[in-house]
């Protein structure tokens, strides 16, 4: 899903172009029905986030399936569009630049026989100009043979019938051209290729609910997924096993892209690919319940947090027992949270024993903390930079608490009760004192406040003296400072 898109209003507000070769050469020759299809296809290319199923165009444009494919069938002998697919249907619009320009001139006596062979396979209806020459143009740029060609036609209409359209024809042949196929020996191994399909065929067509026979793509598809991906029938179905709501070919092909992108093959490795995301999306559901935040889909979650998360050796306990701890603190979003699973990582706390551990300690220490608060005549909360003091205090300086509640004592009700706590402890520190009784035979340091003098000369100025230098002082210019 786009993370954003245009709002109805927006759309009905902006515009369609229309390429006016169309409006001269193409519109006065099309009825009412080809032109709503084709303009409201425009519309939807346009316009990506727009509802463009098949069963929403039939029912914007009231009109039955088979009058769009037969639209689309139309224009695609124009060279407007190409249809990509027709269950589901996908449609691509094509320039209509191209589509007029001149046709290469092919001499006829270079071409009579497969002329001859070629309209012998359509005995219902006569070809045309354009439709030779679309053949010509073909299979001069591919290189395929001209036997290998007919082979292809006669292929498409056993599979299509009669009504085939030399676009499908044409596709069908590019595709093939794409993997190699370029002689009738080629296209007698393709279709052998197919043949030994039809087991294979059956079971997938069953496992994605098709009812039918196998369209030419599906075919197509099946053979990439076995002898490019390398897939086993086996995992195929598992994967068709996983697809949830309504199945196709086209949602299985996506499927087994992702499984052969994360490299995984059998299907034991897709069972547990699919245990493993089921289970990191229940975790989701109790971080996001326990942090308390909503989301509707939790694909970005899995991959931006989660994965990370338990990829650092997080169990789960931990991460729930780390949102509940955000969740007291206030911190109420899925970034804030993943700062505070950084700082425990940083710190080795991965588990919830330790991480409950780690806690306790904090909580310890801050009732400590607030204690030396209290000695000092005040009472206020815990702070970072209270914890970074007792840290230096207690860690680096080698105090017991005994001390720095004497040391906090001795600074009570005075302005600045913190730094003179921390000189107290620095002069015990010099003189080797660690006790509390060694510290109470040192001599009483000189009034913290009054050694606070300013290190420069001071002047006593009379009124008139200020008011000078204030007067003289305005005057400046900027070129004087």
């Amino acid at each position: 899903m786009s993370f954003a898109r245009f709002s109805s209003d927006f759309l009905v507000e902006t515009f369609t172009l229309v390429d006016n070769l169309f409006i001269n050469e193409y519109l006065p020759f099309c009825d009412e029905k080809q032109i709503k299809v084709y303009l409201y296809g425009l519309y939807l290319c346009a316009n990506p986030a727009t509802d463009n199923s098949i069963d929403a165009l039939c029912s914007r444009l009231d009109m039955k399936e088979t009058e769009i494919l037969s639209a689309y069938g139309y224009f695609e002998d124009m060279g407007l569009v190409q249809i990509v697919s027709r269950e589901p249907l996908e449609v691509k619009y094509l320039s209509l630049k191209k589509s007029m320009q001149p046709p290469k001139k092919y001499k006829g006596e270079k071409w009579n026989d497969f002329n001859t062979h070629l309209q012998q396979l359509f005995p219902e209806r006569m070809l045309t100009p354009n439709e030779y020459n679309e053949y010509y143009t073909f299979l001069d740029e591919s290189k395929m043979e001209r036997d290998a060609m007919l082979m292809i036609v006669q292929y498409c209409i056993d599979l299509k019938g009669m009504s085939v359209r030399y676009p499908y024809i044409l596709t069908v042949a590019r595709n093939w051209a794409l993997d190699g196929v370029r002689t009738a020996q080629d296209v007698e191994n393709r279709l052998a290729e197919y043949e030994t399909q039809s087991e294979q065929m059956r079971s997938v067509l069953a496992a994605v609910g098709r009812k039918g026979g196998a369209e030419l793509e599906d075919k197509q598809m099946l053979l990439k997924w076995t002898r490019s991906w390398g897939y086993e029938l086996d995992a195929i179905l598992t994967a068709a096993k996983t697809l949830k709501g309504s199945k196709s070919f086209k949602k299985l092909d996506s499927r087994l892209d992702e499984f052969y992108r994360l490299s995984i093959f059998t299907s034991q490795e897709m069972n547990d690919y699919q245990a493993y995301r089921e289970h990191l999306r229940e975790l989701a559901v109790s971080i996001n319940k326990t942090l308390g935040v909503f989301y509707e889909s939790f694909e970005h979650e899995i991959e931006i947090y989660i994965v990370p998360w338990t990829s650092k050796g997080f169990d789960d306990e931990a991460l729930v027992k780390l949102a509940h701890h955000c969740f007291v603190t206030n911190i109420r979003t899925l970034e804030g949270m993943n700062n505070v699973v950084n700082k425990f990582y940083s710190l080795g706390r991965l588990s919830a024993d330790s991480i409950e551990e780690y806690l306790r300690l904090q909580i310890e220490q801050d009732s400590k903390i607030k204690k030396i608060i209290e000695k000092s005549g005040r009472s206020r909360s815990v702070t970072p930079s209270d914890r970074d003091y007792y840290r230096t205090w207690t860690v680096s300086w080698g105090f017991d608490d005994d001390v720095i509640l004497y040391a906090a004592e001795q600074s009570a009700f005075r302005t600045y009760p913190v730094p003179y706590i921390n000189q107290l402890l620095s002069n015990y520190k010099s003189a080797g004192a660690t006790t509390v009784e060694q510290v109470k035979k040192l001599p009483a340091p000189s009034n913290y406040e009054k050694e606070r003098k300013p290190n420069f000369k001071q002047h006593e100025y009379t009124a008139e003296e200020l008011h000078s230098i204030v007067t003289s002082i305005d005057s400046l210019s900027d070129t004087d400072l």
